[in-house]
């Protein structure tokens, strides 16, 4: 996983699929997964992220109907939705695969011990959605794979977050990295929070990133790359025109690229964080930085004097002098040997 500390490792981005795999025949969901795949390869994503979980180890029977959704003209119970949007077992491995084959990474959340059964034989890291962040059985079982976790944390406080984090260390687990998150779908760009970022990595020393809701493609995941974020997760839809729950907040491909190439552009920006002279800088830190520099030509012996033969300027294309805070010592001294016009006055002049 990068660590929040090495800029020169590349963030770490995940092509969040969700649910938007489901297109009503097996056939078509087929198709339609391995489009999304196809799609977040394309457009130069790390890894594409499903959803394997089934209703009933996720909400109670009589959960009712989701409030967001309804706005969104989706009616049905949560428990129904959930029943219909369950990935078959039997496609991980056939996913997985599809993903091995065009070279990028396969994800998958896990919400209870059979869809862990499932997944964890397929992945390299897991991913613990934000609602299960209070799940010690989830977190048990991500601990004990050995493998690194993505823990998001939308609607989670301090407490829980501090609660989770130490528990899946008391289990075993090592490598962990935090997601800033916003449970709304979409999230506005001013519930986004991304300050929490930074405060993450002060208080947790581990990796952050950001799981973004926002219909926005490259605000917050730029932002939060340059608030110290390395890992980016966006849901993503081959059409924002198809039906289903996930479809209406994510971006389209081209907007995934966008996203992408803005994210490896903000590293770029970053640099390593220590301020020196670039060597692109070099030049014109020669030609137009100022420095003490001769007005005229003087001769050996003669004395050296501010305004007279000596003047903090720009060198252009001559010797570049002295740093303009010594200007004061060569005031009165004589010259110790001849200065052509234009060039600069070194301290071993006087």
């Amino acid at each position: 996983m990068p660590s929040p500390k090495n800029k020169k490792s590349p963030v770490f981005i995940i092509a969040e699929g969700g649910s938007n795999w489901k297109a009503g025949s097996a056939a078509a969901d087929w198709k339609q997964a391995c489009a999304l795949v196809d799609a977040a390869k394309k457009a130069g994503a790390d890894a594409v992220k499903f959803q394997t979980f089934r209703a009933d180890s996720v909400y109670v029977p009589n959960a009712g109907v989701s409030g967001y959704l309804s706005k969104h003209g989706i009616r049905e119970s949560i428990v129904d939705l959930f029943q219909k949007l369950a990935m078959p077992y039997e496609m991980i491995p056939k996913l997985a695969a599809y993903c091995r084959k065009q070279k990028i990474e396969f994800m998958s959340s896990f919400f209870s011990a059979e869809d862990f059964k499932v997944v964890n034989p397929w992945v390299r890291r897991h991913k613990i959605a934000s609602y299960e962040i209070t799940h010690p059985r989830l977190l048990e079982m991500a601990a004990g794979s050995g493998k690194p976790l993505i823990l998001s944390t939308g609607a989670a406080t301090l407490g829980d977050i501090d609660w989770a984090i130490g528990y899946f260390r008391k289990k075993g687990g090592k490598k962990i990295t935090l997601l800033q998150c916003t449970a709304k779908y979409p999230a506005p760009l001013e519930a986004l929070n991304l300050q929490v970022i930074p405060d993450f990595l002060r208080r947790y020393h581990i990796p952050v990133g950001f799981s973004d809701h926002s219909t926005e493609a490259t605000v917050g995941p730029v932002a939060a790359v340059a608030l110290g974020a390395t890992v980016i997760e966006k849901h993503f839809t081959l059409s924002r025109k198809l039906k289903g729950p996930d479809h209406a907040f994510a971006i389209e491909p081209g907007e995934l690229h966008t996203m992408v190439q803005a994210v490896r552009g903000c590293e770029k920006a970053l640099g390593d964080g220590r301020k020196k002279i670039l060597s692109v800088e070099r030049e014109l830190s020669l030609y137009a930085q100022r420095a003490v520099q001769a007005i005229q030509a003087i001769r050996k012996g003669d004395i050296l004097k501010e305004g007279r033969n000596v003047a903090i300027l720009r060198p252009g294309s001559r010797k570049k002098g002295m740093h303009p805070r010594w200007i004061s010592k060569a005031e009165g001294k004589k010259a110790k040997s001849p200065i052509a016009l234009g060039d600069g006055i070194q301290l071993s002049h006087f």
